[in-house]
């Protein structure tokens, strides 16, 4: 009996993209407490007070679909900012700039930002209105 080793391998590529995920949202503001309120379709996480250097994160498993979303409603003193923070991807913009599957928004004095990887620069996504 011959067995095809293509089946007996596993595609390291495969088992990355639906690997565990890890969000988190950090309160980089020096006098204000951040609310985010965060959602998929099947989850609500609830309202979280965030105080100034703290941060609220969460981990879930991409569904098989890739069709995973979440998002949230941002509120300080800077006012108010609303937007996904993890989406399914037809090109590579968010995973390029999560490190480890770990994405990481941060709320800054001109709204929320993503942080770029292991550069520790940030991209201005979401501005407060």
């Amino acid at each position: 009996m011959i067995i095809n080793s293509c089946f007996a391998q596993s595609d390291s590529s495969l088992i990355d993209q639906f690997s565990n995920w890890e969000v988190d949202i950090v309160n980089d503001l020096k006098d204000s407490t951040l609310v985010a309120h965060c959602k998929s379709k099947d989850d609500d996480l609830g309202e979280h007070v965030i105080k100034p250097g703290d941060k609220y994160f969460w981990k879930f498993h991409e569904n098989v679909l890739q069709t995973t979303l979440y998002w949230c409603n941002f509120s300080s003193k800077g006012g108010q900012a609303f937007g996904q923070v993890f989406w399914p991807e037809k090109s590579h913009w968010l995973s390029d700039r999560c490190n480890r599957n770990t994405c990481i928004w941060v709320a800054k004095d001109d709204g929320i930002s993503i942080r770029l990887g292991v550069f520790g620069l940030y991209e201005l996504v979401y501005p407060w209105k």
